[in-house]
């Protein structure tokens, strides 16, 4: 009987911890870390969960932010039409929505631009293709993704073994009754 209820506990306790659990970043285009080569008429990014009213986002540059001409949101989806013209550069996209528990949540997808003159003529491409080194930015949005995703899954841990323990507290003293 005693475990039986030690059981419910631990799992009434632990489905909380599941709930509270925000909506992440699953795609945008430009791709974090991308180079765009042609001019920018839109940004799209798709979040895990239902996104609300009042969600924005905007670009910024080394030396001036940019404002999107049109914003939508479609359930999972916000998408900012752009008219705008990029100098070559890293450009990072600041997003804040808000998801569908109400909590806000924001961050940022760093991209670049290197836009040819429309002078120019382009190369033909070769047969093999190079590989592209990586670039500075690709390598610190990668870094900052592995971070903030160490750093969630971390606090996810450390309170399920602080419910866990003080299940097994009470597991004990329970005993102890006995």
């Amino acid at each position: 009987m005693l475990n039986k209820i030690f059981v419910i506990l631990f799992l009434i306790l632990l489905l909380p911890f599941s709930v509270q659990a925000h909506t992440t970043l699953l795609s945008s285009t430009p791709a974090e870390g991308e180079n765009v080569t042609q001019a920018l008429k839109k940004v799209e990014l798709i979040f895990g969960t239902k996104i609300e009213e009042g969600s924005t986002m905007t670009i910024e540059g080394e030396s001036e932010s940019y404002e999107f001409d049109n914003i939508t949101l479609a359930e999972d989806s916000m998408v900012g039409d752009f008219s705008a013209a990029l100098d070559n550069g890293s450009y990072r996209i600041l997003w804040n929505i808000i998801g569908e528990d109400g909590h806000p949540i924001e961050g940022e997808i760093a991209f670049g631009a290197s836009i040819e003159a429309e002078e120019e003529v382009v190369a033909a491409p070769t047969e093999e293709a190079e590989e592209e080194p990586v670039t500075a930015v690709e390598e610190a949005a990668t870094a900052e993704v592995q971070t903030e995703s160490d750093s969630n899954l971390l606090v996810t841990m450390l309170l399920v073994l602080v419910a866990v323990l003080v299940i097994f507290g009470i597991y004990k003293v329970l005993m102890k009754k006995k």
